[in-house]
């Protein structure tokens, strides 16, 4: 059985990154499920990868707490939310020229070439942390739940900061770069 939690129940959603020697937590907006890093707003930190399980757990939950909630109906719409669009995709191009930086990377490809990459999802019963998969060069996706290489790793509120760095560890070793498909079932076989 897969995590789920209605949009009203989430208190924090992050995604972090493994670049090399760096991993990188940024929060997000959330408004109603619909979620979007926050490059405005946001928490955006770098922790060098040999931190303990303690710290890295407390830049998570910095990170959780850090989560923007916004209305949905107070988002822009039609040609304003293009427009906003367009502007967050300029932002971006920012955030992963910090990520060049910061890794001595030349390039994207160079920089996603054995990246991992995890979201988490915190209520106020659980920390949920989910692998993901590197579904073009240099983006990643979620896995749906009923794919062979999900996994979910659950950490039940109260959760120190050691098991929350533990859990977000082995979701960024669960990552994979192409998702297996679950096995097609032809109709009429046994």
């Amino acid at each position: 059985m897969s995590f789920s939690c209605l949009p009203k129940d989430v208190t924090g959603q992050i995604e972090i990154y493994h670049f090399g020697t760096f991993y990188r937590l940024t929060s997000f907006m959330y408004a109603s499920g619909l979620t979007g890093t926050d490059l405005d707003h946001g928490l955006d930190e770098f922790l060098p990868t040999m931190v303990s399980d303690s710290e890295f757990g407390a830049a998570i939950r910095r990170c959780h707490d850090a989560t923007r909630f916004e209305d949905l109906d107070a988002l822009p719409k039609g040609e304003a939310a293009k427009a906003a669009h367009r502007e967050w995709k300029k932002k971006l191009v920012l955030w992963r020229h910090k990520a060049l930086e910061m890794t001595g990377c030349k390039t994207l490809e160079e920089l996603y070439e054995n990246a991992r990459n995890s979201n988490s999802t915190r209520t106020k019963d659980v920390y949920a942390f989910f692998n993901s998969r590197l579904s073009k060069p240099t983006e990643f996706s979620d896995i749906s739940d009923y794919f062979p290489d999900y996994r979910e790793f659950i950490v039940e509120q109260p959760a120190s900061d050691e098991m929350l760095g533990q859990a977000a560890r082995a979701a960024l070793d669960a990552g994979v770069r192409n998702a297996q498909r679950p096995p097609r079932v032809r109709r009429g076989s046994k």
